[in-house]
């Protein structure tokens, strides 16, 4: 089962179309349906059906839920997807954990770490500029830089803007 929120018709349509190919379920979870569990809403068995209290999430956001699909089908449909000139920044596969999560947290969470991913995509091609510095400085943030990838799930963007903006400083600073 594929669950999705907040695709326009047109987007709903094709990933409608091309989960056929794949042999996927779609579901359209709707604003009124992020109160209950992913596990929930993707019928997985022994899910909890109680509703929760609505979380903060960015409500125009889009969200792919992949549901128990085969790694290959998936990537297959992700890849078509793209080559057809459709990408969705925002996707997840269900896991034991998520399973458990209110649909609303788990849109928030996506969210969140989608941010932080980008920032550091950001701060690594700036850490990049830095290696080229011989100041002893640049080293420092090179190595401070690389300390922040061992964080793993305690990554935060708060710990990323921190670094970047140290980075930013040394760099104004050698133009």
């Amino acid at each position: 089962m594929l669950l999705v929120y907040g695709l326009d018709q047109e987007k709903l349509n094709f990933i409608q179309n091309l989960a056929q190919k794949y042999s996927f379920t779609v579901k359209e979870v709707r604003d009124q349906d992020t109160l209950y569990t992913a596990g929930h809403l993707a019928q997985i068995p022994d899910a909890d059906p109680r509703k929760f209290v609505k979380e903060d999430y960015p409500e125009d956001m889009e969200f792919l839920l992949f549901c128990q699909i085969d790694r290959e089908a998936l990537y297959g449909f992700l890849q078509e997807a793209h080559e057809k000139g459709y990408q969705f920044p925002h996707k997840a596969v269900l896991t034991e954990t998520t399973k458990a999560w209110p649909f609303s947290y788990l849109l928030g969470h996506i969210a969140q770490e989608h941010q932080v991913m980008q920032a550091y995509n950001r701060l690594g091609r700036k850490v990049k500029q830095c290696q080229d510095l011989d100041a002893p400085l640049a080293q420092d943030l090179v190595s401070q830089a690389k300390a922040l990838a061992k964080l793993g799930d305690d990554l935060t963007l708060d710990h990323i803007l921190d670094l970047e903006k140290q980075i930013d400083q040394l760099l104004a600073g050698k133009k």
